[in-house]
């Protein structure tokens, strides 16, 4: 475990130096993937995400912020000795908790059945908040798994984030639900605009249909742009990488799911020099949750 928080300080340090070098402040890229409704596969996105960003020389973070029902680790066959819960009680430190996954990518476990955010102690939140302030010059790119739904802690790491990615499946109450996230992110002006992954579907032409009726009637309706990010054909590879508890990724590279998840990767890292961040803000993402939550 102590090599494992080392890792992180090693990598921490290393970036400060880079930056230092050139005069520039390292700017940790920030992606929540939330979902309107559980079960749409958001955790697995968010692992097999990360991990292929990892594969493009990314240094990659996964916060597992669902509190309440927390699996990041149960997709990577990890059981962690400690998590978010042992921090909050002050018997462990952020770096100690981290499990070191494939590829490099750190994972910061949530805990199942753990309070949310929101509710705890001031005096606890800060503690929490600032550890996770440090850990963010850790990673080129922090993933947020948030949890399902529109309770005030999904709110918040929708609001501070710098993209969001919304995960529905083509089933009527996945899309609705979805919508219902981005109609709160339009009301409150949350965000500019979002991305649409559609998961499980069983064709690209599926996924596309289902995809710009949800991009219309979001821009038409509310006014918020929805930009199509792309869709995951459902996999029986999926399914048994599950089972397996190893990402479908790695488990199977040549499988469907793994190839449109690339072409995410390929479309998320081509974009990104046209994202439109917020320049005049320049806290990082957990200050920003810290003012939110307080």
């Amino acid at each position: 475990m102590s090599d494992q928080a080392q890792k992180l300080r090693d990598i921490a340090g290393k970036q400060k130096k880079m930056d230092s070098g050139h005069n520039l402040t390292h700017k940790t890229r920030i992606i929540t993937i939330t979902s309107g409704k559980g079960g749409v596969g958001k955790s697995n996105i968010a692992v097999n995400l990360g991990l292929s960003l990892a594969r493009k020389k990314k240094n990659i973070v996964i916060f597992d912020a669902d509190f309440g029902m927390a699996n990041i680790d149960i997709i990577l066959g990890e059981v962690p000795r400690f998590n978010l819960y042992d921090v909050v009680n002050g018997t462990k430190n952020l770096a100690d908790i981290i499990i070191n996954g494939p590829l490099d990518v750190k994972i910061v476990p949530g805990g199942t059945g753990f309070l949310e955010l929101v509710n705890l102690e001031e005096t606890k939140r800060r503690q929490l908040l600032s550890q996770l302030i440090e850990m963010e010059t850790a990673a080129d790119i922090l993933i947020i798994d948030t949890g399902a739904g529109l309770s005030k802690t999904v709110l918040g790491f929708i609001a501070a984030a710098q993209e969001i990615l919304l995960v529905t499946t083509p089933e009527p109450t996945a899309i609705t639900d979805a919508y219902g996230i981005t109609k709160i992110v339009s009301r409150y002006n949350l965000q500019s605009q979002v991305k649409l992954v559609v998961n499980q579907a069983v064709s690209s032409k599926e996924g596309r249909e289902v995809a710009l009726r949800f991009c219309r009637v979001s821009e038409k309706f509310l006014q918020l742009k929805v930009d199509y990010l792309g869709y995951i054909l459902f996999d029986k590879m999926v399914a048994r990488a599950v089972r397996e508890q190893y990402p479908f990724i790695l488990a199977y590279p040549n499988s469907k799911a793994a190839g449109c998840i690339d072409r995410m990767t390929d479309s998320l890292l081509l974009n990104h020099k046209d994202l439109n961040l917020r320049k005049s803000d320049k806290r990082g993402f957990f200050s920003k949750i810290s003012r939110f939550f307080s």
